[in-house]
Protein backbone atom coordinates (compact mmCIF):
# COMPACT_ATOMS: atom_id res chain seq x y z
CA UNK A 1 0.00 0.00 0.00
CA UNK A 2 2.50 2.60 0.69
CA UNK A 3 4.17 2.36 -2.96
CA UNK A 4 1.53 4.81 -3.88
CA UNK A 5 0.44 7.10 -1.24
CA UNK A 6 2.27 10.04 0.29
CA UNK A 7 4.81 9.72 3.42
CA UNK A 8 2.04 11.33 5.64
CA UNK A 9 -0.51 9.09 4.67
CA UNK A 10 1.45 6.07 5.25
CA UNK A 11 1.70 5.56 8.84
CA UNK A 12 -2.36 6.52 9.38
CA UNK A 13 -3.17 3.53 6.88
CA UNK A 14 -0.76 1.52 8.50
CA UNK A 15 -2.98 2.22 11.02
CA UNK A 16 -6.77 2.39 9.49
CA UNK A 17 -6.36 0.67 7.21
CA UNK A 18 -6.47 2.03 3.33
CA UNK A 19 -9.88 2.44 1.89
CA UNK A 20 -11.07 -0.12 -0.85
CA UNK A 21 -7.76 -1.77 -0.09
CA UNK A 22 -7.84 -5.84 0.97
CA UNK A 23 -10.26 -8.40 1.48
CA UNK A 24 -11.58 -9.39 5.50
CA UNK A 25 -12.11 -13.55 5.58
CA UNK A 26 -14.06 -15.33 7.59
CA UNK A 27 -15.88 -18.71 8.01
CA UNK A 28 -19.67 -19.48 8.67
CA UNK A 29 -21.19 -22.72 9.54
CA UNK A 30 -24.80 -22.89 9.07
CA UNK A 31 -27.62 -24.15 10.69
CA UNK A 32 -26.94 -27.64 9.28
CA UNK A 33 -23.38 -27.98 9.80
CA UNK A 34 -21.79 -26.74 6.67
CA UNK A 35 -18.82 -24.74 6.75
CA UNK A 36 -17.55 -21.75 4.13
CA UNK A 37 -15.23 -19.38 3.74
CA UNK A 38 -16.40 -15.98 2.75
CA UNK A 39 -14.31 -12.87 2.39
CA UNK A 40 -15.68 -8.93 2.09
CA UNK A 41 -13.53 -7.40 -1.05
CA UNK A 42 -13.47 -3.46 0.03
CA UNK A 43 -12.43 -2.91 -3.33
CA UNK A 44 -15.26 -0.51 -5.02
CA UNK A 45 -16.66 -1.39 -8.28
CA UNK A 46 -16.68 1.34 -10.19
CA UNK A 47 -17.56 5.28 -9.04
CA UNK A 48 -21.60 4.89 -8.72
CA UNK A 49 -21.08 1.30 -6.57
CA UNK A 50 -18.28 2.41 -3.82
CA UNK A 51 -18.73 -0.02 -1.40
CA UNK A 52 -17.08 -3.59 -1.49
CA UNK A 53 -18.97 -6.82 -1.93
CA UNK A 54 -19.20 -10.07 -0.43
CA UNK A 55 -18.21 -13.22 -2.06
CA UNK A 56 -18.43 -16.90 -1.03
CA UNK A 57 -15.40 -17.98 -1.45
CA UNK A 58 -15.38 -21.98 -0.97
CA UNK A 59 -17.30 -24.62 1.16
CA UNK A 60 -15.19 -26.78 2.97
CA UNK A 61 -15.50 -30.44 3.85
CA UNK A 62 -14.64 -31.53 7.55
CA UNK A 63 -11.85 -33.23 7.11
CA UNK A 64 -9.90 -30.19 5.43
CA UNK A 65 -10.46 -28.65 8.59
CA UNK A 66 -8.48 -31.09 10.67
Amino acid sequence: MAQNMRPERIARASIQGSWGVGRDYYRVRTADGRLFEIYYDRAPKDVDHRKGSWVLYVELLEDENK
